[in-house]
């Protein structure tokens, strides 16, 4: 249970985005957008376990995928009344349809989750077999879409960094907070936490080259950083991100070698790795509050 507190977090790091970039952003869209990122990124995380040698619960994995679909509905929804200038109870249906069917990235991931839905509810109640990893795929299509819309179009090389950004962060965060709630016993912890590891430390290079990179294409001048809300946020994510990195590499040379030797309980992993959870969801609510604020 302690990991369902990182979606408060989430919504915590969005709160501090606005607080950085009033009254320039972010746009009202971006409530709803949090909660599909957070579910989106666990989602993912879930259908990647077999990579760390960990299974994932099936039904979970349906749950989740029902939120992230409600959740991109909700996005759509709030966007319409934002471009009609009207209230949420005064959208109409055809205004809605008109919005939702010109937002990409929403019907991306709208498909995306009502396909992982039909797996969780094929794999539960019939016997097609299909790879849980087909799951992490299309959560992987999901995210991409997601992260590359909007802003990272404005240059030719900002939607391959900013989804090269998105991919390995929802990796490191989703397959962590996946291991949080699927790998139980100091067996299990030593079999998983080491191979995570390892593949750990790629996607967190990828993180930090492509995060520069990206930043560097959207903004104007590096006064930017201090002078707008869009400037203050990306400030606050690296600082946050590199406090996340240091904690992940102190849990590097302590809590791995110790759950190496079985000599870390279960109760201490689940621990340890929420810590790094939680700072990992105030690093995604700005991310969410930097998708929706204008560079």
């Amino acid at each position: 249970m302690r990991v369902v507190a990182g979606f408060p977090v989430l919504f915590a790091g969005l709160l501090a985005s606005w607080l950085l970039a009033r009254p320039d952003g972010p746009d009202p869209v971006a409530l709803p957008a949090t909660l599909a990122l957070g579910v989106s990124v666990l989602v993912l995380g879930l259908g990647f376990l077999p990579t760390v040698d960990a299974e994932p619960s099936v039904r979970l994995i349906g749950a989740l995928a029902g939120v992230w679909v409600v959740a991109t509905l909700l996005s759509a929804w709030v966007r319409t009344a934002d471009r009609a200038g009207v209230d949420l109870p005064d959208v109409t249906a055809g205004d809605f349809a008109e919005v939702l069917g010109s937002g990409t990235s929403e019907i991306v991931a709208l498909v995306v989750g009502l396909l992982i839905v039909v797996w969780a509810a094929l794999d539960l109640l019939t016997g097609v077999d299909i790879p849980v990893l087909v799951v992490g795929a299309l959560a992987g299509i999901g995210v991409l879409a997601t992260a590359i819309a909007g802003h990272a179009g404005n240059t030719a090389i900002g939607p391959v960094l900013v989804g090269a950004h998105a991919l390995a962060a929802a990796w490191w965060c989703g397959v962590l907070a996946a291991m949080a709630l699927s790998v139980r016993g100091r067996s299990g912890w030593a079999r998983s936490l080491p191979t995570f590891s390892r593949y750990a430390i790629w996607a967190v290079g990828v993180i930090a080259v492509s995060g520069v990179a990206a930043a560097f294409t959207q903004l104007d001048a590096v006064s930017a950083l201090v002078t707008t809300g869009y400037g203050r946020i990306l400030i606050a994510k690296a600082l946050v991100l590199a406090v996340l990195i240091a904690v992940a590499m102190w849990h590097r040379r302590r809590w791995l070698p110790a759950v190496e030797r079985h000599r870390t309980t279960e109760d201490s992993s689940i621990r340890n790795a929420v810590i790094e959870i939680v700072l990992m969801a105030v690093v995604l609510g700005l991310a969410a509050g930097l998708s929706a604020t204008a560079p």
